[in-house]
This record gives C-alpha cells, sequence and structure tokens, in this order.
C-alpha cells in the first residue's frame, strides 16, 4: 500500500449544488481504490466500490478552487481514469494543504512507479483488417505483430510476424474516437489506424503515463 486516506468524493448529481461524500481511498502498487467507509478485513478491502487501474489514471488538477457560490475556497484533486466504459472523473476534497501535497505526489509517483513495473502492455487489435496484437513497451515503444489464429497456443515457442515498429521518439499525435478506433501518427512514417476492440481509452492513458514516466526519469519534470 502506498498512501491512503479519507477525502471528499465529489457528487456531480447537481453541478450547480454540488454535494461531497465522505469516501476512503487508497492507493495501490497497481490501483487507485475508493471505498464508502475505511475497510479493516481482507473481505472488505477486496471490494471497493470503484477500483482503477493507476497505469491509466492520472492527475488533472491541484490546489485552490471557488465552491459553487464563489463565497469559500476550498482543496481539492481531481483525477481522470481511462475505463472499457470511457474516461471517468473525481474530485476529491482535503482540509489541509499537506494532504493535497502528499496525495498529488502519491498519485503521479505511483503511476510513474506502476509503468516502470509493468513494463509493457499488449492488447489485440485490428489492422488493415488483419488480427493482430499491439504492444506497448515502456522502453522500446510501439510494436505490431500478426496474431493468426491457435499458433501460440499450438507452438508457444513460435515468434509472432512484426508488422511495424516505432519508438516513441516517432509518435507526433495520437487520437481516438472514444469507442473503439486509435490512430497513431508517426510523421513521415505515415498514421496508422487500429480497431482495438473496445474503448481506446485505457491504451491512451497507459501511453500517456508511459511517456510521463520517462521524461521524470530524466529528471525533465519534477
Amino acid at each position: 500500500m502506498v498512501s491512503s486516506l479519507v477525502a471528499g468524493h465529489w457528487m456531480p448529481a447537481d453541478p450547480l449544488s454540488p454535494s461531497w461524500k465522505p469516501v476512503f481511498a487508497a492507493i495501490t502498487d497497481k490501483d487507485f481504490l475508493l471505498y464508502d467507509t475505511a475497510p479493516f478485513t481482507k473481505e472488505e478491502w477486496a471490494t471497493p466500490f470503484q477500483n482503477h487501474a493507476i497505469l491509466a489514471t492520472r492527475l488533472v488538477h491541484s490546489g485552490k478552487q471557488q465552491t459553487a457560490m464563489g463565497c469559500q475556497e476550498i482543496l481539492t484533486f481531481g483525477t481522470r481514469s481511462g475505463t472499457k466504459q470511457g474516461v471517468e472523473a473525481h474530485v476529491f476534497r482535503l482540509e489541509t494543504q499537506r494532504d493535497l501535497s502528499s496525495w498529488s505526489r502519491a498519485l503521479v509517483q505511483g503511476a510513474h512507479t506502476a509503468a516502470v513495473m509493468v513494463k509493457e502492455v499488449t492488447c489485440p487489435v485490428t489492422w488493415q483488417n488483419q488480427d493482430c496484437k499491439l504492444t506497448l513497451h515502456y522502453d522500446n515503444g510501439f510494436t505490431l505483430a500478426e496474431c493468426p489464429s491457435g499458433s501460440e497456443d499450438n507452438n508457444p515457442g513460435l515468434k509472432a510476424h512484426i508488422l511495424w515498429h516505432y519508438p516513441y521518439e516517432k509518435l507526433r499525435m495520437s487520437a481516438d474516437d472514444g469507442v473503439r478506433l486509435l490512430w497513431l501518427d508517426f510523421g513521415e512514417e505515415g498514421e496508422q489506424e487500429l480497431d482495438v476492440h473496445q474503448c481506446p481509452k485505457p491504451i491512451v492513458f497507459i501511453l500517456h503515463t508511459f511517456l510521463s514516466s520517462k521524461v521524470a526519469r530524466l529528471g525533465l519534470i519534477a
């Protein structure tokens, strides 16, 4: 367990008059977990009401925020998580600047640590009407390989044929339709369109985490 605390969870039923619900949040080496109350037993720890992969979660703001009526400043941080259903956003309220700083740091460092630990993520895709697998490797970038039906199961030692490979340095832009299509623009090498068979947001968020972690390790950001 990296960190945990009781925070305020934004309830967006009425944006003009937002209410806050007490929530217990925890970060592990893989997950960002939300509970209605502080868990004590193993069973309670295993049943959060929401569970987001820390690798696909990022901090989007941290600091002072005006309340809806504009009469008070509160301390909040916000997160966005890429899920199979799309992007889920949360806002949390804290009581002290120290708590805010601790949680902001824990979220960023937790995602970066997970990137180094996980190292690579692979997902099935369709590219130019072919069944393939796309691999994002922390060090090596993007690799698309053929995925012939049943060949790997019948012969685990058989290496898949690589269709293309690009280091992260080649990536100029990424985009998605929020439904199932992902576009990767490699500049002079051209743009690749991939059907990821589900919402592409998790793989997009993981890509951003990998890149952010690599930049942080180079000492280019705090």
